[in-house]
């Protein structure tokens, strides 16, 4: 009682004796904003998206660039495991060569109707149907595998039931000395090779051969990628220019990581061999969790589960990686670099396009004339030609991307600068001895701040959309990582086959685009003082 009182007295008050609270642009613009349901729908739908790219690492989700090739192309399921479907997928090709030999029988309108969809390449419908009908004549006993089709799908079950995958989550080592365990990823590069060496009982000095040709050849072939064309002198040059730019410390760290994977293969096999002869042995339990002694020096942590009792709810692509787990994680790269993209060309075009509004003059007719020239260019040329240049990968897409990208920007900030520079702030600014720095930057830029939100968050969609495109000419992002339009790209050959490569990537991006544009269509609106009445 007594805080309301208080605030209540000290609180401005009206000649009625109410309170007056204050309001600001950004209090009214929220209001507006809530009233627009197709903005808040698409506020949310970003935030949603936001959180699953930033969190994708904690998902529950499996490895987005682990490729298991006995996993191609399955389709979607809720139910069906990796193994059914394999399974399923046997099947299909067996009842349809059953088909061919005349072993599944079917009637004439049905023979002609199997014809029809193989002319019109419509094999899925093919496949359907055998798969249908010889289950169906398989459980009434009028159809019956040969020995030779029987064996394989007993192979293909032992198979399923056995396979396991294997990941080895840390290494340890055991000082035989001091009895001090330490985790190998974090020791340094030589004690690495020396714990190698000593456990594939070689000189250290064959495996310090071994990484330094590994490590040649790894940036070699970094510098051809980069570079194609070049004769063999030239190669030699640009990888000894390149290993000097990465410096001892560089090469250590990239050794580094070539060991630990050579280390935790050689242990995995190990454990393998283990594991296997649990399974004959009926002793071993899935999923597996323990930690393993490799030997008095080595163990390590490993998990283990079946291979082929995994659910792919969204199907798996053409190296047999989990679809969910890659368009999650092509989510990640889209939007940052829409994000990165529109951050760069925004602060860019603020910076420059508030100096020409301000200083006016030569350097406004100069930077102006900048702009018109650069926009007379043809903006996703300037972008492949820098990435043919330069290379292919993510920074230099994210500096290809802003580099023109800041010209609208920079227009818009120099008109509302230029309509500010002579407000009553400005001159009390000036006339209390301000310097040209922080009047434009803390008091003219701020005021405009309401429509450079409204345009970044349009410029973000613009982003995307130009990364997609790049990526399926193939120059946007390259393999492991994968983005929306990567994915798109890579399943536009085989769309006819296997329809949810497509779909879903291209379901996901759609979704988030509209998401963004009716968020930043409602974020126009609610800032627009002159809308205020029309909702």
């Amino acid at each position: 009682m007594f805080f309301t009182r208080n605030k209540k007295k000290n609180a401005a008050l009206n000649e009625f004796d109410q309170v007056v609270e204050g309001n600001s642009l950004s209090k009214d613009a929220w209001k507006r904003l809530r009233k627009n349901k197709a903005a808040v729908v698409g506020m949310v739908i970003v935030i949603v998206y936001s959180l699953l790219a930033a969190f994708a690492m904690f998902l529950p989700i499996y490895p987005y660039d682990q490729i298991i090739l006995d996993h191609q192309h399955l389709r979607p399921s809720l139910t069906k495991t990796a193994g059914d479907l394999m399974m399923e997928n046997k099947l299909k090709d067996l009842y349809f060569k059953a088909w061919r030999a005349g072993t599944l029988v079917v009637t004439d309108a049905q023979s002609k109707q199997i014809e029809t969809w193989i002319a019109d390449n419509e094999t899925n419908n093919v496949w359907d149907f055998c798969y249908t009908e010889g289950q169906k004549q398989l459980a009434a006993g009028t159809f019956t595998f040969s020995d030779a089709d029987q064996r394989t799908i007993d192979r293909l079950q032992e198979k399923i039931n056995t396979e396991f995958l294997i990941e080895v989550d840390k290494m340890y080592y055991t000082d035989p000395d001091t009895g001090k365990t330490k985790n190998i990823a974090r020791m340094d590069f030589e004690q690495i090779k020396q714990i190698y060496a000593d456990y594939l009982g070689v000189d250290v000095a064959v495996i310090a051969q071994q990484s330094d040709q590994e490590i040649r050849n790894q940036v070699l072939n970094k510098v051809k990628a980069a570079t194609p064309g070049l004769s063999t002198e030239e190669y030699e040059a640009n990888l000894e220019l390149e290993l000097q730019s990465m410096g001892d410390k560089g090469i250590a760290t990239l050794g580094k990581s070539n060991m630990l994977v050579s280390i935790k293969t050689a242990i995995s096999r190990s454990i393998e061999r283990g594991l296997k002869q649990e399974i004959k042995d009926g002793t071993a339990k899935f999923p597996v969790n323990r930690t393993v002694v490799v030997n008095e020096k080595i163990s390590a942590a490993i998990t283990a589960d079946l291979k082929h009792t995994r659910h792919y709810y969204l199907g798996t692509d053409y190296s047999g990686r989990d679809m969910l787990s890659r368009i999650i994680y092509g989510g990640q790269v889209s939007i940052a670099i829409g994000l990165v993209g529109t951050i760069t060309s925004v602060l860019i075009g603020i910076v420059l396009g508030a100096i020409a509004g301000y200083a006016g003059g030569k350097i406004d007719f100069f930077l102006m004339r900048l702009v018109d020239i650069m926009y007379g260019l043809p903006y996703m040329l300037l972008v492949i030609i820098f990435m043919a240049i330069f290379g292919r990968n993510i920074m230099n897409l994210f500096v290809a991307l802003a580099i023109v990208s800041w010209l609208t920007v920079a227009r818009m900030v120099r008109g509302q600068v230029m309509s500010l520079k002579n407000s009553e702030y400005v001159e009390a600014a000036r006339s209390m001895g301000a310097s040209t720095w922080r009047i434009i930057f803390r008091h003219m830029v701020p005021n405009s701040l309401s429509v450079i939100i409204v345009y970044s968050t349009l410029r973000v969609p613009a982003f995307i959309m130009q990364e997609s495109f790049l990526s399926f000419l193939g120059l946007g992002v390259q393999a492991p990582y994968a983005s929306w339009g990567s994915l798109v790209g890579d399943a536009v050959n085989g769309m006819t086959l296997y329809p949810w490569k497509l779909i879903f990537p291209a379901l996901a991006m759609t979704i988030f685009l509209f998401a963004m544009n009716f968020f930043g269509d409602g974020l126009r609106d609610a800032f627009d003082p002159q809308s205020k009445n029309q909702l």
